[in-house]
């Protein structure tokens, strides 16, 4: 009987012995789990909290593409705003998660307009290599928007890609631009969702030669084989204004393929 007795607390000491192994590797692996991981984890919402198909459909149907003059003067965006925002952005999706959106935020009217003196200058500097057309267009739009955005615009998160986010992994540069165009989308649907805001992506079609041009990438943090694929710009939107879209029916864009006998 004590020989039973003695395998019986052996026995239990063993499993004691083993699950406090486990929960001390579980414990460590936890622990050494990236912040932002186990933030996302942590987060992770049931299909329960999810909103309705109708309240994703009129998010997205309520989204517009609002232009800095019609922005509020000296409506600004909070901090905790703007961090919603980049955490909109961050959800985007991605091929082998390489996650290639990169954002500069500008803020601030000193800011803006070191933005803008760093793209004259550059114009200035290589007047020679761009055409008479295209530096008077330069021109012009520069002055415009310097006359609205340090009044209107609160930020302007410059839209970066990186061309290898991942060492060990090269992905064909079509794949991360559309994941960054994603992750712009996910922004403006954010701002869309925040009351009284409002903004548009800006392709910087305007000054497309400075816009890919080394120079640039260096003054935003990049590397040389990096892209900058334009600037979101937003801000307040004062209220009583309305902005209306139209998008013919789906019907007329979509080819179905389908067995009709199939489920």
């Amino acid at each position: 009987m004590s020989e039973i007795i003695q395998d019986k607390s052996f026995s239990e000491l063993l499993n004691l012995i083993l699950l406090s192994t486990i929960a001390v590797l579980l414990g460590y692996i936890w622990n050494n789990r990236p912040k932002e991981e186990k933030e996302n984890l942590l987060n992770i919402e049931s299909k329960d909290d999810l909103p309705s198909q109708e309240s994703v459909l009129n998010l997205i149907k309520a989204r517009r593409s609002i232009m800095p003059k019609d922005l509020s003067p000296g409506g600004k965006l909070s901090e905790a705003e703007v961090e919603y925002l980049m955490e909109c952005a961050n959800w985007a999706p991605t091929h082998h998660n390489t996650q290639p959106w990169r954002y500069v935020v500008i803020a601030g009217t000193n800011n803006i307009i070191d933005y803008f003196d760093f793209l004259e200058d550059w114009y200035r500097d290589h007047r020679e290599e761009v055409t008479a057309g295209d530096l008077e267009k330069f021109t012009a739009k520069a002055d415009a928007l310097k006359s609205i955005l340090p009044t209107n615009m609160s930020h302007m998160f410059v839209i970066c890609m990186k061309r290898q986010a991942l060492p060990d992994k090269l992905l064909p540069e079509w794949e991360e631009i559309c994941a960054t165009a994603c992750s712009v989308q996910n922004l403006h649907l954010g701002l869309t969702g925040l009351k009284g805001c409002g903004g548009f992506w800006s392709s910087h079609t305007w000054c497309k030669h400075a816009r890919d041009s080394v120079q640039f990438k260096e003054f935003l943090g990049l590397g040389p084989e990096d892209r900058v694929l334009g600037a979101f710009m937003c801000g307040k939107v004062g209220s009583g204004k309305s902005f209306k879209s139209t998008r013919s029916h789906w019907s007329k864009k979509v080819t179905f393929r389908v067995d009709e006998n199939e489920n």
